[in-house]
Parts: C-alpha cells; sequence; structure tokens
C-alpha cells in the first residue's frame, strides 16, 4: 500500500478568537497529537489574510486545515481505532474546533508536481484549492481534466515554489468521503474530489500570479471542470509540527 495523506478542515469555535483558535491549537492540540505513532508528518495551515482573493469559488469558511501523513490507509484506520483517538484527541478537539460545521476529509495519493524553487525554512504562503468536480461529472473524468502534464510547468510561470496535487484513495479506508451527490447539499463544506496545493514567497506573489488576466493561471485552475461554488479555497501560513 501507498502513503496517504489526510486533510481535515474546520473552524473555529465562536466563542474563542481566531488567535486564541490558533495558540491552542499550535500548542497543547498539536502535542497530543504528536502522541499517535501512526502519524508520520503533520503541517497545520492556519488560515492567513483576507481570503476573497478568487472570484468563482465559494466562501472559504475553515479558519485551518490539519494535514496528517501515514504510511498506508490502514494505519489511518488503526489510529482511528484506539480508545485514545475518541476519548483523547477527539474530546480535545471541543476545546477549539466549531464541531457543528461538517466536517471534509480527504484521504488522498500525492503527485509532487514541482519543488525546484521552494525553501522549507522560508515556507512564504500557501494556497490551498479543494475541488469539486462539476454535474454529472464522474471522479475520474473530472481527475483527467483538472490535472495535465504542463502543470508543473503553468506553476513555474506563475512563480510559485512549489505545487502539489492530491487525488482521492478510492477504495478501504474509514475517513474517506462519499462521492459528491451523496452529500452535495450540505452547508458549510462537503465532499471535495482533488486537492492542489501552491506554494509562493509571499503574498504579494501570490497576488501577481491569481490576477485575472493571467493566462498561465486560468490554464491551470481549468475552471470548466469545476463545481465553483462548491470548491473552495484557503490561503495559508504552515506550521510544521511532524517534519
Amino acid at each position: 500500500m501507498s502513503p496517504v495523506k489526510v486533510h481535515d478542515l474546520f473552524a473555529h469555535r465562536e466563542d474563542l478568537s481566531r488567535e486564541e483558535f490558533f495558540a491552542y491549537w499550535s500548542s497543547a492540540h498539536a502535542k497530543l497529537a504528536t502522541t499517535f505513532k501512526q502519524i508520520k508528518h503533520y503541517t497545520q495551515s492556519h488560515r492567513a489574510g483576507d481570503q476573497d482573493l478568487l472570484p468563482g469559488f465559494g466562501e472559504t469558511w475553515p479558519d485551518g486545515c490539519a494535514e496528517t501523513w501515514y504510511d498506508d490507509v490502514s494505519e489511518v484506520e488503526a489510529m482511528v481505532a484506539e480508545p485514545r483517538f475518541a476519548a483523547e484527541l477527539m474530546e480535545d478537539e471541543k476545546k477549539f474546533m466549531n464541531l457543528e460545521n461538517p466536517r471534509p476529509l480527504l484521504v488522498s495519493e500525492l503527485a509532487l508536481l514541482d519543488e525546484d524553487g521552494f525553501d522549507p525554512e522560508q515556507r512564504g504562503v500557501k494556497l490551498l484549492i479543494f475541488a469539486a468536480r462539476a454535474a454529472g461529472s464522474s471522479r475520474e473524468d473530472f481527475l483527467g481534466a483538472w490535472s495535465g502534464a504542463d502543470d508543473a510547468a503553468l506553476g513555474r510561470a506563475l512563480g510559485a515554489t512549489r505545487q502539489a496535487l492530491y487525488t482521492p484513495v478510492t477504495a478501504g479506508g474509514v475517513l474517506i468521503q462519499t462521492d459528491l451527490e451523496d452529500d452535495s447539499q450540505q452547508e458549510g463544506g462537503g465532499s471535495y474530489d482533488a486537492v492542489r496545493e501552491l506554494w509562493w514567497r509571499d503574498r504579494e506573489a501570490l497576488e501577481a500570479a491569481t490576477a485575472e488576466d493571467s493566462e498561465p493561471w486560468r490554464r491551470l485552475l481549468r475552471v470548466d471542470a469545476l463545481d465553483g461554488p462548491r470548491s473552495i479555497t484557503l490561503i495559508a501560513r504552515e506550521n510544521v509540527v511532524i517534519p
């Protein structure tokens, strides 16, 4: 089996400020998560600044995305099956997360497209695109349309320092989402069919890359393949917990 990653989106508890949310998540909760041996790498993507940069997408409702890596899907299943997972980790989430919203989870495999310009010590700003396929499109057709052989070149033309594409694991696993049609009416977050992640050296470079008249950006985004209102973006700063 291949290594997998889980993207876990959530918002802050309404009686906490975002600053309080980030502080608890990056300290006490992060420390607790590191006690689960199945987690091999762990990065927190913290919502950063104005999110209204990319028109045509749904409202950015999450305040962050927990990103955890595992050796394979069976390790995800093993962690969830541990009594400590519910009794400790999920109980701790109540202290800082708004758990009333639907909580999309995507278990996926990585296609690392480019990282020639990436400095892991100066990670810059990160854009996550959570893509939901257009109505009537199969996931297979969507993935074929939303990625291409020129993705790495387009990212470089946009000044991105790193680009990764995550596509869903479609068999096995306790956290794998249902297909789009099964929960398309949920508010506050439903299924996503893939995640594209791009990094830039700073916010100014990201804004320049995603300008409306940017031909490489339009080609990379391939909006015709997306259900725009159900797809969302998250502009974030990374907190690396387990490198």
